[in-house]
């Protein structure tokens, strides 16, 4: 992780706050953490619409390469969904750009107009990408 990057910054208050106002998800395993993520709502491409910005997916080291990031945005995309979000946006750090194929492999595409909930002056502009729900399935 970048020192740069927000999640330096942010605080149980802040995190809470996102939750609130949209949804997470915790993966279990034998009842400890392994990996997490959040969202918040936004409006749509063009201000148009309910979207969702997912935030923040990771897993820790030990569980990584196994696919459990898929299955925590999965998870997130359902809550959107069902909160009535017509689609998903999200950014890859400039220093993490090798997500952006994993993104792509689960139906992302490369756009550059999303406008973020927290951006970063100190890092380099992310790479923003968006995913259309379509007919209400995973």
């Amino acid at each position: 992780m970048s020192p740069e990057s927000t999640v330096f910054r942010e605080t149980p208050d802040s995190v809470a706050a996102q939750i609130a106002k949209g949804g997470g998800a915790v993966l279990m395993q034998d009842g400890a953490p392994i990996g997490s993520g959040r969202w918040v709502p936004v409006p749509g491409p063009g201000g148009a619409g309910r979207w969702m910005e997912v935030k923040r997916i990771g897993v820790l080291p030990a569980f990584q390469k196994q696919g459990l990031g898929a299955v925590i945005l999965g998870a997130l995309e359902a809550q959107g969904r069902e909160a009535g979000a017509e689609g998903a946006q999200l950014a890859v750090r400039a220093d993490q750009l090798r997500l952006v194929d994993f993104y792509a492999a689960l139906g992302y595409l490369p756009a550059d107009d999303v406008e973020l909930t927290t951006h970063n002056p100190r890092s380099l502009p992310p790479f923003g990408m968006r995913k259309l729900f379509k007919d209400g399935s995973p």
